[in-house]
């Protein structure tokens, strides 16, 4: 176990052992299944053949709005936090200490890990994007961790985070992010502004991090002005792994009809008040705003509940969610070698030389483009195929 990170073999009869609290330490295959489904659209929206020529479902909203891309990454978040009780109650035998020394470590170790992939392939310090997903992730994990930890406590069950402490810390980091947000009076745009270059988070990530280390495509006018997973928009995605938190607790106290109908209604309310607050706060996912983040996690809820009626037949996407990190690894270091100058002629790179095919193959363009996805798709799925069959699991 090298830096922190390591294999996990789970034996059927491990999973199938019987503990005296099966409401609080019964994984949710619910999880894997919604997390599967994030990181298989993941790969469909960011990895396409032809940036020219793709379908609208697999596009994200240029700025203000949403589409259904934009609900991947949040959903991911959402699966972050409802998996935290149930790595808290596995770890709980070492009391606070020894959970918020394994918070740091994962959270550090993620953030490495994401540094780490951008700097591939030329290992270029001095253009290198400091935040990205699993820098984002790590700080959410981070700072929802401690505060668990904080306002729990340890019990023979194993450890109890207390529902209305995850509750009122998502009712705060909304009222707060939001309200940061609108009291923010832009030089050169004004009060309350939420545009790409005037933004408070867009200004704070420029100031800090500086234009070389953004996001290379985050863009006003031909000039880099934003980073997508920044550091004070990191705000707004802490909403959706509170509630991703607070889901799985409500489920952990009693799991039945009125439980699933108060889920319900809380994911159709929580879509509402994405809408309704659009006005004063607009949906805006490259600053995650309080209002997408509200929208993101209805969507992310609801569906949730949904796949928690799914009962066989779903392995494919099991094989994604039970090693999401891991196909996160693979497919950045998949689409590093094709995209490397490999080959001679004007299409250097496996990348451009496989799309090229596709393209002469495949007379419509999207379909091509969405083709090539699909076999990397295809191909990162075999390989884990060999870990899930043999029930090896990647964790940091």
């Amino acid at each position: 176990m090298a830096n922190g990170v390591r294999l996990h073999v789970v034996s059927t009869q491990q999973s199938l052992a019987p503990s005296s609290h099966p409401a609080r330490t019964a994984r949710l295959p619910a999880i894997d299944l919604l997390r599967g489904l994030a990181v298989i659209g993941m790969i469909l929206v960011a990895y396409a053949g032809d940036w020219e020529h793709r379908f609208t479902i697999l596009t994200h909203a240029d700025w203000r709005g949403f589409a259904l891309a934009d609900m991947i990454f949040p959903t991911f978040l959402f699966c972050v936090g409802a998996a935290l009780p149930f790595s808290f109650g596995r770890r709980a035998a070492g009391g606070k200490a020894a959970l918020a020394a394994n918070v740091v470590r994962r959270s550090v170790a993620l953030i490495a890990l994401g540094i780490f992939l951008n700097l591939l392939p030329a290992f270029d310090f001095g253009s290198v994007r400091l935040m990205g997903i699993l820098q984002r992730i790590g700080l959410c994990y981070l700072l929802v961790g401690l505060w668990c930890i904080a306002a729990g406590r340890r019990t023979e069950a194993g450890f109890r985070i207390p529902l209305g402490a995850v509750l009122g810390a998502t009712g705060a980091v909304v009222a707060g992010y939001g309200a940061l947000l609108l009291a923010w009076d832009a030089p050169g745009c004004g009060p309350a502004c939420f545009d790409s270059a005037h933004s408070l988070p867009t200004v704070v990530d420029r100031a800090l991090f500086g234009v070389h280390h953004l996001w290379p495509y985050g863009m006003t006018n031909g000039q880099v002005t934003y980073e997508p997973e920044g550091l004070v928009s990191t705000l707004g995605a802490l909403i959706n792994v509170l509630a991703g938190t607070a889901t799985t607790l409500a489920l952990q106290r009693r799991r039945d009809v009125k439980t699933f109908a108060a889920l319900a209604v809380a994911g159709v309310l929580c879509l509402a008040a994405g809408q309704l607050l659009d006005p004063l706060i607009p949906v805006v996912k490259k600053i995650w705003t309080p209002s997408f983040a509200l929208l993101s996690t209805g969507f992310s809820l609801l569906l949730f509940l949904l796949l928690m009626r799914v009962r066989a037949g779903w392995t494919f996407v099991m094989v994604f969610g039970t090693n999401a990190t891991l196909a996160f690894i693979g497919i950045s270091l998949l689409d590093t070698l094709m995209q490397l100058p490999l080959l001679g002629g004007p299409r250097a790179s496996l990348h451009d030389a496989a799309a090229h095919l596709l393209g002469q193959a495949i007379p419509e363009a999207r379909i091509a483009s969405a083709t090539y996805s699909v076999l990397l798709l295809l191909l990162l799925a075999f390989l884990l195929w060999q870990l899930y069959r043999r029930r090896i699991f990647f964790k940091l």
